[in-house]
Formats: C-alpha cells, sequence, structure tokens
C-alpha cells in the first residue's frame, strides 16, 4: 500500500510540473471527489477478490440499482431517506445471485458475472423501454447530495472514507473477515479445516453488491440524468482500481485502503491527461497498461514468495 502512496505522490509531481494548474484546490477537490465513487466500488471488487474470485458485473448492477431507485424517486418524491434502502436492497440482491452461482452452481466466476453483466444492463433496457430519467424529477435533496459538504470536504468523499474504513477494520479484526481472507489463500485447506466456504463466498459477492447499490445511488445523484448506460464500463475500471491497489488477483491479499488509493490514482491520472489534452482513447491504454503491468507484478511476486518458502523448508529439513 506504501507503494501505491509513493506512486500517487510522484503522479502529483509529475503533473504539477507540466500542469501548475493541477495543484490548484479547486482542481485537488475535484479528483478526490471524481474518486470517491468509484473507491467504493474498487471495495466491493476487492471483497470480491479477496476470495479468489471476480465481478465483472459491478457496472450493471450500479446501473440497475440506480436506474430503478431514481424513477421510483422520480414518482414518489416525498419518501426521504429511506430511500437509501432500494439500492441497497437491489444491489445485496443482484449481488446475492452472483454468489448463488459461483459458491452453490460451481460456474466459473468469470462466466457467470459476465453473463449477469448481460442480463443486469439488459433488464435495465427492459424496464427503462428507452427514457431516461433527468434531474428535473428527481426529489430536491438527491440533486444536492453531491454539493453538501462537510468541514468543507464534500460529503461523497467523507461518505467513501467512511465505507472504506469499516470495510477494512471488518476484514482485518473480524473472524468473517479473516476467513475470506483464509479461502482466497486456499480454499481447499479451508474447507478441510470447517470453514464453510460457500456461504463465505455468497456473502463476499453479496456484499460487493450492497456497495456497488449504494455507489450507483450516489452516481446517479451525482450524474443527475440516469440513463440505461450508466456506470458502463466501471467493471474494468474498478478492477483496476483494486489491482493497483495491491489486491492480487489470485486471491488471499490486499485490502480495501488499498484499493481506494488506487481509484485515487485512476481519478489522478485521468485528471492529469484531461490537462495535457491527451485523447480519451490513450487515457484507456494507460489504464489497461496499469492492469497488466500491476497483475504481471502480483505474479511476480508470488512466485518469489513461492520460491523463498521452498528454500525454508528444504532448509529446515537440512538442520533437522
Amino acid at each position: 500500500m506504501s507503494g501505491v502512496a509513493g506512486f500517487l505522490v510522484l503522479l502529483c509531481v509529475a503533473f504539477a510540473l507540466l500542469r501548475p494548474a493541477f495543484m490548484t484546490p479547486g482542481n485537488l477537490k475535484a479528483i478526490i471527489s471524481n474518486a470517491a465513487i468509484l473507491a467504493i466500488v474498487a471495495a466491493a471488487q476487492a471483497v470480491v477478490l479477496i476470495t479468489r474470485n471476480l465481478d465483472v458485473s459491478v457496472g450493471s448492477i450500479m446501473g440497475f440499482a440506480a436506474y430503478l431507485t431514481a424513477d421510483f424517486a422520480a414518482h414518489h418524491p416525498g419518501v426521504g431517506g429511506a430511500l437509501l434502502l432500494m439500492p441497497l436492497a437491489i444491489g445485496g440482491a443482484l449481488g446475492a445471485i452472483n454468489g448463488l452461482l459461483v459458491a452453490y452452481g460451481l460456474v466459473s466466476p468469470l462466466i457467470a458475472t459476465l453473463g449477469t453483466m448481460s442480463v443486469y444492463r439488459g433488464l435495465t433496457y427492459v424496464y427503462a423501454r428507452g427514457q431516461e430519467i433527468t434531474s428535473s424529477r428527481l426529489p430536491h435533496w438527491m440533486n444536492e447530495l453531491p454539493d453538501m459538504r462537510f468541514a468543507g470536504i464534500p460529503l461523497l468523499v467523507l461518505i467513501a472514507a467512511a465505507l472504506v474504513c469499516l470495510l477494512a477494520a471488518f476484514l482485518n479484526f473480524y473472524s468473517l473477515g479473516r476467513r475470506m481472507y483464509a479461502i482466497g489463500s486456499n480454499v481447499s485447506a479451508s474447507a478441510f479445516f470447517g470453514l464453510r466456504t460457500k456461504r463465505i463466498v455468497l456473502f463476499a459477492y453479496t456484499l460487493g453488491g450492497v456497495l456497488c447499490g449504494l455507489a450507483g445511488f450516489l452516481y446517479a445523484a451525482r450524474v443527475g440524468t440516469v440513463t440505461v448506460v450508466l456506470a458502463s464500463g466501471w467493471e474494468l475500471t474498478s478492477l483496476a482500481a483494486a489491482v493497483i491497489g495491491g489486491v492480487s488477483v489470485a486471491g488471499g491479499s490486499g485490502n480495501v485502503i488499498g484499493a481506494a488509493l488506487g481509484a485515487v490514482v485512476l481519478a489522478t491520472i485521468d485528471n492529469g491527461l484531461v490537462l495535457l489534452g491527451i485523447p480519451e482513447f490513450w487515457r484507456m491504454f494507460v489504464q489497461g497498461s496499469a492492469i497488466v503491468l500491476a497483475a504481471t507484478a502480483d505474479v511476480i511476486i508470488a512466485a518469489q514468495v513461492r520460491q523463498s518458502l521452498r528454500a525454508r523448508r528444504r532448509l529446515a529439513r537440512t538442520w533437522s
């Protein structure tokens, strides 16, 4: 995680030298605000990756939960803060479907969530019938949510930071969180020692879905106009953020704070390249390259760790 933070500092220094406007308070706040929602989705992706699984339907879950919630809010503007329960429930239900397919249906995580990605997005199209929901139809408080601040800090940033910290505490200090790491490290050994691996994987997908539902709601409030393609492409972006943040695609290592830092790194890169006038294609190229480099580094480090462990075992046998 310290490596990610160091890389982020280097990025900021480089962009500041190339474009002094990068370090203005307004631009830095824009970067943090842009990273806030992505940090939540990256944390959701990290929770699943830790169990040695994958979810490429996160964007579709966000879009489906956001559209249904926004449509309900447009027809029932007086519902108030209780509306927040709706995206959480929708996201959790869709995440649970993914978990059931992977844990109990024994479908490959990539295949299962690739399929549900299309299904969830298709359901959004069917429900919406090609219509969009504009900000003028949303409740006043929902439109104001992205601009709310506490002590000068955007509320979205505070929400993301609080969620990431709570998740980090859960994963590190609670038995269920530690079991998720154990499953990611070795599924067979975890099952041998009595861990209910299927239930834990189901829980991971459900928790990820809840986080994506919340992120979809916040993203809908931020963009104002909710369309059927909302959050398209966030599958790759969230995966990139998690991997850049040190979450292993092989499971069992990494943390959500690193994933959140990875989201800040991506937001910083995107912002800096926009200031430099770099076309969208190159921003996508950088994002994809970051995934490849981070995944390659993860494989190399894992191989070195295995080699070191084998060497220690041989040395222990020699001394015995």
